[in-house]
């Protein structure tokens, strides 16, 4: 049996490396031909009306008003040097299971806005867990510098979630985070601002 060469052993080489190359570039090359067609036909969200229920996936988000307050829902003060912008909503989780996904659906469209404090309106309590298909009239507070200036209509957008039965890293079941599903401008009152 006659061995190869070394000559007949770098071609080889030399072309398996070229033919995985080959097909690493084209899955680049795809890879980065879909991102651009996804970017591309990436339509425009749909701007709602105040009071209009949007279906964002795990909840069903309804943002009525927006204000700006002195005080907390639950009735503390706000520290010095804040204030707080209040938007009063409706929230169900039409999942069968308890919830307390909720805080990153509805955000401001202002630069570097914190993490929202949610608050039930029929207690003013903290809201924690969201029951199944119980909807709660919420306040939702974002403490921002009582020095920045906010619009006189407030853009806010509501972002989506998607089920799938298998996460790609444990194979679990959940509720993960899609895109924004629309956009609600709501006038901003400036009744209970510090003056």
């Amino acid at each position: 049996m006659k061995q190869p060469s070394r000559s007949q052993k770098a071609r080889k080489a030399f072309t398996a490396k070229l033919i995985a190359g080959i097909g690493g570039f084209a899955a680049a090359a795809l890879s980065l031909g879909l991102s651009l067609y996804q970017a591309r036909t990436a339509g425009e969200i749909a701007t709602v009306a105040p009071g209009t229920s949007v279906d964002s996936g795990q909840w069903n988000v309804t943002l009525y008003s927006a204000r700006v307050s002195s005080e907390m829902p639950d009735g503390s003060r706000i520290p010095d040097g804040k204030k707080a912008l209040v938007v009063e909503a409706a929230l169900e989780n039409i999942t069968e299971e308890s919830s307390n996904l909720y805080r990153r659906t509805i955000r401001p469209d202002l630069a570097d806005a914190p993490e929202p404090q949610f608050y039930l309106m029929r207690d003013r309590g903290t809201l924690w867990d969201l029951q199944p298909l119980m909807p709660e009239k919420i306040a939702v507070v974002w403490q921002v510098p009582a020095s920045q200036k906010l619009p006189d209509r407030l853009s806010l957008t509501i972002a989506g979630t998607t089920y799938k039965a298998k996460d790609n890293l444990y194979a679990a079941p959940g509720w993960f985070p899609a895109s924004d599903v629309a956009k609600v401008e709501l006038p901003l009152s400036q009744q209970g601002a510090a003056q």
